[in-house]
C-alpha cells in the first residue's frame, strides 16, 4: 500500500512541476520567435533572468530538459544540432 502512495504523490508532484513549468513556455517561445535557436543552457540562463523578476519558480537544467523533450515529442519545438527552435 505505502508503494501505491508513493507512486501517486511522485506523480502528483510530476504534475505540479510541469505546470510551474509550463509558465515560463510563452517566454520560450518569445525568445526562439526572436533569436530563432537557442542551447538549453542559454535557455536555462535567460529563465532564470525572468524567473527573478516574475514567479518564484526555480527548476535544475535538468527539469528544464525533460520539460523541452516532452514539448518535441509533441512537436511543438525542434532539437537538431544541440539546439532547440521552432518547427
Amino acid at each position: 500500500m505505502d508503494d501505491e502512495e508513493n507512486e501517486s504523490a511522485m506523480a502528483s508532484m510530476n504534475d505540479q512541476r510541469e505546470e510551474e513549468l509550463q509558465v515560463f513556455w510563452s517566454y520560450i517561445v518569445g525568445m526562439l520567435t526572436n533569436l530563432d535557436s537557442l542551447t538549453l543552457e542559454r535557455i536555462h540562463q535567460m529563465l532564470k533572468m525572468f524567473a527573478s523578476n516574475g514567479p518564484c519558480v526555480e527548476f535544475s537544467l535538468g527539469e528544464l530538459q525533460e520539460f523541452l523533450q516532452k514539448k518535441v515529442k509533441q512537436h511543438e519545438l525542434v532539437f537538431m544540432g544541440g539546439v532547440y527552435h521552432l518547427p
